[in-house]
């Protein structure tokens, strides 16, 4: 009997290993690398593809302001004329002529050679002071939706390194407890094929073991999960991050 109620214990035990594990390590505090923790976040800042398209917009959005300041020069219109010295009209008498017959008149221009000419529209400069505004304005509007989502990816990158040291522990949890479960299991079969422990004993390690082993199998998917969370804004896998 008092065999029994050792077996008993045994199993009790182990199905709480995980909790009591978590009682006596007490903190996943000291497993957070926080450098490491700033590396994932600058790794995610220079990979996450829309990071990068918000870096782009930022640049279009610098450029707008440098054209919009240039566009200062469209107000004025430079233009030029070229006026030959002479002119040659084939359709005049020539003086002096009393048969009637067409002759050849040059005249000379008034204004000759080439002119040169600068003409200013005041519509289009006035407008010139609104157009630099609202780029100014496009500018601001890029640069703080950079800075908000800045924040907002070192929240996520935070979030899911926490988590993913979370489900690290809950894995090496429940290896113990497999571990535990199984030593339990050989230790009550041993005894149960020298005929010293009953077959209800055996077979409720051997359902304890069981549900450790699954345990353990989905702490390491949720592990899994939590890793390719993780490395989804990293654009890298944690491997290559040092």
């Amino acid at each position: 009997m008092n065999r029994t109620y050792t077996i008993i214990i045994a199993l009790l035990l182990t199905v709480f290993a995980v909790p009591q594990s978590l009682k006596a390590q007490n903190t996943i505090i000291t497993d957070i690398s926080e450098p490491y923790l700033e590396k994932l976040i600058n790794t995610a800042k220079a990979n996450y593809p829309h990071v990068k398209s918000l870096d782009s917009r930022l640049v279009t959005a610098k450029n707008n302001v440098s054209r919009a300041k240039i566009s200062y020069l469209d107000a004025l219109t430079f233009s030029y004329v070229y006026q030959p010295n002479t002119t040659l009209n084939l359709n005049t008498l020539q003086p002096g002529t009393t048969d009637g017959s067409v002759g050849t008149n040059n005249r000379t221009s008034l204004f000759s050679g080439t002119q040169f000419g600068l003409f200013f529209n005041l519509g289009s400069y006035l407008q010139k002071p609104y157009a630099v505004k609202q780029a100014r304005q496009e500018l601001n509007i890029a640069s703080n939706d950079i800075a908000e989502y800045m924040l907002t990816l070192t929240t996520q990158v935070k979030k899911r390194y926490y988590m993913y040291i979370q489900k690290l522990a809950a894995v090496k949890l429940q290896s113990q407890a497999a571990i535990d479960g199984e030593s339990v299991l050989k230790d009550v079969k041993y005894r149960f094929e020298k005929g010293e422990e009953t077959l209800d004993n055996y077979t409720k390690a051997r359902i304890n073991q069981t549900q450790q082993s699954q345990a353990k199998i989905t702490a390491e998917a949720d592990l899994f999960m939590a890793k390719a969370d993780l490395e989804e804004l990293l654009g890298d896998k944690l491997e290559n991050i040092k």
